[in-house]
């Protein structure tokens, strides 16, 4: 225990201003259920034992019974009509933790619901520690490929925040991506940026994640991950969106296996629909087939064509696909055994560790 606590202190004198998470990082192999924005959705993520992670969108919406009173909702933002949603991030944050065996993470999708939201997380954060929940906080902060506008969430807000309320979670950060445009990739420069945002708000790379679209990152998947040789330590977030079509196996063995040249297979996650039948299968295929066509589709149908169709066996829990194919999930939390193991950068686990070993007080 004296060895742990020494090494401790030696990682956080590494990062100065940062306090390290009371609870440690999971593996990035992770079992999710993906847009729970709703009470039903919700429960019956929360029913299923094999989903270890919970991942939800969070817009500052008005309640329906309170004219002129906005709160943080469960809500994914939508083009064909106002967002509304019967489940509140207060309830929410309730459920989560009188289940206490999932870790979560929070997209944020509205400024305004990012300060309250912290502030009700640092309230409940002890019972988030002693159930051994870890929890990722999510925000597009840059501009990315075919969305090159200013953000909704700049990281000069978005970190500070966290600095402040909630340091003990995890920073999940990404690029606000479009459907529509002529870009089929990240660029160096994003990743360039990012690195830059890391290094000025002296992020710790075991603190963040980073967050990447999986089309996107596959055609240029070697400047997605010199983001890892970039910041040491932090790991790699490969998603498919809400109502996008899922991808082929194909592709996933692809990206898996040119990350595991790179060295960097340990260091990644997936939270990516995997096409399971051939309908989806053929969908994929004709999605990825050319840029203009995979993006206009995209757009266009999947939204309907893959909520109506194709993700009929997904609509109760939302996308829920393993993080890497085959793996079984690690890192559950518990509340009768609240002790994660956490990772390194060599793939093993430390082994079970005394929440107390893990907190830091700089």
């Amino acid at each position: 225990v004296r060895f742990l606590i020494m090494a401790e202190h030696r990682r956080a004198q590494c990062s100065p201003g940062v306090k390290r998470p009371f609870t440690p990082r999971p593996q990035p192999q992770q079992k999710w259920v993906h847009s729970a924005c709703s009470i039903s959705k919700l429960e019956a993520a929360l029913r299923n034992p094999e989903i270890t992670a919970v991942e939800a969108d969070i817009m500052l919406l008005p309640l329906q019974a309170s004219a002129g009173v906005s709160v943080p909702m469960m809500a994914h933002p939508s083009w064909r009509s106002q967002p509304r949603s019967d489940l509140s991030f207060a309830e929410f944050l309730d459920r989560c933790l009188s289940d206490g065996t999932r870790h979560l993470k929070l997209d944020f999708k509205d400024a305004a619901a990012v300060e309250p939201c912290f502030q009700l997380l640092e309230k409940r954060w002890r019972e988030l520690q002693m159930n051994g929940q870890a929890v990722w906080l999510n925000a597009d902060v840059l501009p990315g490929p075919n969305k090159r506008g200013p953000v909704g969430i700049p990281a000069s807000l978005f970190i500070p925040l966290w600095r402040r309320y909630c340091p003990q979670a995890f920073l999940s950060l990404g690029w606000c991506v479009g459907p529509i445009g002529p870009e089929q990739s990240y660029s160096a420069q994003d990743v360039t940026e990012m690195a830059s945002i890391c290094a000025e708000y002296s992020l710790a790379g075991e603190t963040v994640v980073f967050a990447v679209s999986v089309r996107l990152a596959e055609r240029a998947l070697m400047d997605v991950a010199s983001i890892l040789q970039r910041v040491p330590d932090s790991q790699l977030l490969l998603w498919t969106g809400t109502g996008e079509a899922s991808i082929k196996p194909t592709m996933l063995d692809r990206v898996q296996a040119e990350l595991k040249g790179l060295g960097f297979a340990h260091r990644v996650g997936y939270d990516v629909a995997i096409a399971r039948t051939a309908l989806e299968s053929g969908t994929a295929g004709v999605i990825d087939c050319s840029f203009f066509w995979s993006r206009w589709t995209r757009f266009l149908c999947c939204g309907q064509l893959a909520n109506d169709h194709l993700l009929l066996s997904h609509r109760e829990v939302g996308e829920q696909t393993p993080l890497v194919m085959g793996t079984t999930p690690t890192s559950t939390p518990s509340k009768a055994d609240p002790m994660l193991r956490d990772s390194h950068d060599n793939g093993d686990s430390r082994g079970p560790v005394p929440q107390e070993v893990c907190v830091s007080r700089v």
